[in-house]
């Protein structure tokens, strides 16, 4: 990574301005290299050389120059005094706006006078937040450019490279000063590439880098990515698996990508910040179980590696609980099993809370982290290490909030406390390569021995139109900020590619046809070829194969099986998912809090077994007065969520069965009359010579005679699910075909509708619904059909046909697919 100007005519008593910190190392690298042994002249980022400005002037003023974390916290305070309700997405716009009035030379007047509301409530905002900082003598890195201008006395003339257009601020700084340009050479050679998807695209960059470095150890060599913290993950495996870096600390791989992240998204910062809120929690006794199960697991946390076995259990007995609050004393029984941990709890509980300064919460804070005993057991990695130190230092930016906030609870403090690591960027040191991934502003003004530009899509040049969002658009295109109209976009675009085009003496430009699913279009600045590169895979060796016949198993001798509808529904989906049950395997539910689907499906089915055992037929439900139903419902669900523990989840549930099964009860008034038989029986049936049991929800007897069964539906159901080539809900059709029945029907059960969905001999014998049955026949010819289709599953089944032909819905919710080719 060098520079390809001519450093000849500058020396060691001379200034030089770069518009970034990377500009900064390429240029004390091109220097040495033109200037040997010689000392190297003041080299500054722009933010660098403000700062070093203010630091020249210190001893004239009193004033103290304020960071962007104490930026942050005086105008959020200064929306408060205005009566805004401030959430972070807001208080981002506001800084990057006010960053634009600054650097674009905007005046608070102009807005102010511009009559456009939302203008007029930023500049008050402004306003308010320059006052406060002039009541407590303070200036931001926003006020250096204006004091440079007022004094121009003692400053140098700079050279300044790199910048791709300046603002109107740094234009005027410079002309102040009389600067002179460094201007590099530029090269056009380009070579474009076509890729299918994304994961093609870093595929071929990252074996051509490899190949690059293979050729040529010494070169430098950039891949450049603009959506780069999009991509990280997908660039991060693709490229450790290319380089063999996996389980590589980030100081010894083979390339350096170069991305910092918020500290808050770090493992180790997370967790310190989940041990201050669950200490709180554990003071006043109401504690979240998933924080508790995550602490439990934290391998920081003292005593880790001696209790994991009990820890990790415990964390298991506290998801069973099904709470999304408890008390510790809900664990009294085994929490005793890690002893260590409970010493921490006990004297973390025996810590009163105070209201204090953000100084003295921060000393609570390293206090708390001290009696869990963060990080004490697990020697760190140098990453590790780095983030922590990094961590601890950011902190200390609560020392200067103190001087604006006062006394506050721990609460407060820790949300000071999570802005700060969400704010606070940090990446650790990269290792000492020639392989680096940069992103797109990095890259600009750099030049290395290669080069490859991928994700050169039209989203990404030209940049779309993006006004900012309390400048007017008339002032945002006047003071020239960046992407306000279509004019500037094209501008940029173009200085953009030029720059791109720079980066070697010969860069590779790439796009991927799609992205995730999603298609995207070249950028139209450069010509693609229509046609993708073919695939780049590893060497292929030819090894002798042998053909093995999979798709079918040995004959299935046995004539009972457990779960039967689920057999034979899962042979019609895709005949290897209906083989799968063969091998008995185990299926677990995940944990969750609160009641899941099938658990409220069963309470469902449970409530309306216990209503119509006890009024069972259409008769007995008028007899019924509202208030009378009412208590009988009420009864009915209480019963059935008896066996659940109390919490406000079931209390939720509660409420929401009292409503939707008096809404269906009422429905169910309006049907022919009826008196029920049987509900949640258990019934033997035999398809083909395979013998299963199987459940109806319930079955009626009509006035003509007709038999009636009913499959409850908590989600959306319909008679296709019968009639296409597969049946596929084939509960029903099993029922029927083995039994005396003239009718089949949903009775689907959900928030938005109470309907009735089925087939009849009879048409009066289920309430009217719409006319269209798609490919379903009459009653006879119906159950005809269903007998030689289930009848041909169950064949399927026990001959062992073991196909992988999936239809278009047997992939969906497939507790198979570990073991499936597809």
């Amino acid at each position: 990574m060098h520079l390809t100007a001519d450093l000849s005519h500058i020396g060691t008593i001379d200034t030089v301005v770069v518009a970034n910190n990377r500009q900064v190392l390429a240029f004390k690298r091109s220097f040495s290299k033109q200037h040997p042994n010689t000392q190297l002249p003041d080299i500054f980022s722009w933010q660098q050389y403000l700062k070093n400005y203010w630091q020249s002037q210190q001893f004239q003023n009193n004033q103290r120059l304020i960071d962007a974390t104490e930026q942050r916290y005086l105008l959020e305070s200064s929306l408060d005094a205005c009566g805004q309700t401030i959430h972070n997405q807001l208080l981002n716009e506001v800084v990057k706006n006010y960053d634009y009035c600054a650097n674009h030379l905007i005046e608070l007047t102009t807005l102010a006078n511009s009559k456009i509301q939302i203008c007029e409530v930023f500049t008050q905002w402004i306003t308010y937040y320059q006052q406060a900082k002039q009541q407590l003598n303070l200036v931001d890195t926003n006020d250096l450019g204006g004091l440079i201008l007022k004094d121009q006395t003692d400053l140098k003339s700079p050279y300044v490279y790199g910048f791709k257009t300046l603002t109107p601020l740094q234009q005027q700084i410079f002309n102040a000063v009389n600067y002179q340009i460094i201007r590099s050479e530029r090269t056009n050679i380009r070579e474009q590439h076509c890729f299918d998807n994304t994961l093609d695209e870093i595929m071929a960059s990252a074996l051509w880098a490899k190949q690059q470095h293979q050729d040529n150890p010494q070169h430098s060599i950039v891949i450049v990515c603009p959506q780069l913290s999009d991509l990280q993950h997908q660039l991060i495996s693709t490229f450790d698996q290319t380089f063999d870096d996996q389980l590589v600390e980030t100081g010894q791989k083979s390339y350096n990508i170069s991305l910092g992240l918020p500290l808050s998204q770090y493992g180790l910062v997370e967790d310190c910040l989940n041990l201050l809120e669950i200490s709180d929690q554990l003071k006043t006794d109401k504690i979240n179980t998933t924080l508790f199960t995550k602490v439990l697991r934290s391998v920081y946390v003292h005593g880790h590696h001696q209790e994991k076995s009990a820890r990790h259990s415990l964390a298991n007995r506290t998801t069973a609980l099904a709470l999304e609050y408890f008390s510790l004393n809900a664990l009294t029984s085994i929490i005793d099993t890690c002893p260590i941990l409970l010493e921490m709890i006990d004297q973390i509980k025996a810590t009163p809370s105070v209201n204090q300064s953000l100084s003295d919460h921060l000393l609570s804070f390293n206090n708390t982290l001290s009696v869990w005993g963060f990080a004490t057991d697990r020697q760190l990695s140098s990453s590790e290490y780095q983030l922590f130190n990094k961590y601890l230092s950011s902190t200390l930016t609560l020392n200067q909030l103190s001087l604006h906030q006062g006394k506050c609870s721990s609460n407060t403090a820790r949300h000071r406390l999570n802005e700060m690591t969400n704010q606070v960027v940090f990446q650790p040191q990269a290792s000492k390569t020639n392989i680096q991934i940069i992103g797109s502003l990095e890259a600009e003004g750099l030049h290395f021995d290669q080069a490859w530009v991928m994700g050169m899509t039209h989203d990404f040049l030209p940049a779309k139109l993006n006004a900012p969002r309390f400048i007017s658009s008339e002032i945002a295109i006047q003071h020239q900020i960046p992407f306000s109209s279509y004019e500037l976009v094209q501008s940029d675009a173009q200085d953009t590619l030029a720059n791109l085009s720079s980066l070697a003496d010969k860069v590779v430009f790439s796009y991927a046809k799609s992205h995730f699913e999603s298609e995207q279009l070249p950028s139209p600045l450069l010509d693609f070829p229509t046609e993708s590169d073919p695939q780049i895979n590893a060497q292929v060796i030819p090894i002798t194969t042998e053909l093995i016949e999979d798709e079918i198993t040995t004959k299935f001798n046995k004539t009972e099986v457990k779960s039967g509808v689920s057999i034979l529904k899962d042979q019609m989906a895709c005949a290897f998912k209906g083989f799968a049950h063969r091998l008995d395997v185990e299926c677990y539910d995940e944990p969750h809090i609160g009641l899941d689907r099938r658990e409220q499906g069963n309470v469902i089915h449970t409530a309306l077994q216990y209503i119509y055992e006890e009024v069972n037929s259409k008769s007995a439900l008028l007899a019924l007065e509202q208030t009378q139903l009412t208590k009988l419902i009420s009864q009915k669900i209480y019963s059935a969520l008896k066996r659940y523990q109390n919490s406000g989840f079931k209390v939720i549930e509660q409420d929401r069965l009292q409503s939707l099964l008096l809404k269906f009860i009422e429905t169910d008034k309006l049907r022919e009359n009826f008196r029920v038989l049987a509900t949640e029986r258990s019934v033997q049936v035999n398809i083909a010579g395979l013998g299963f049991n199987t459940r109806l929800d319930r079955l009626d007897k009509m006035d003509n005679g007709d038999q009636i069964v009913f499959d409850y539906k908590t989600g959306s159901s319909s008679t296709t699910k019968w009639c296409g080539q597969e049946i596929i809900e084939p509960q029903l059709p099993i029922y029927s075909v083995t039994n005396n029945t003239q009718g089949a029907a949903f009775i689907e059960l959900n928030s938005s509708s109470v309907s009735f969905k089925g087939l009849s001999k009879d048409p009066d014998s289920l309430p009217k619904q719409s006319s269209y049955k798609g490919k379903c026949q009459e009653w006879d010819d119906q159950l005809n059909s269903w007998k030689v289709k289930l009848n041909q599953a169950s064949s399927d089944f026990q001959s062992g046909q073991a196909q992988v032909l999936p239809n278009k819905t047997a992939c969906d919710y497939c507790e198979f697919d570990l073991l499936c080719r597809v």
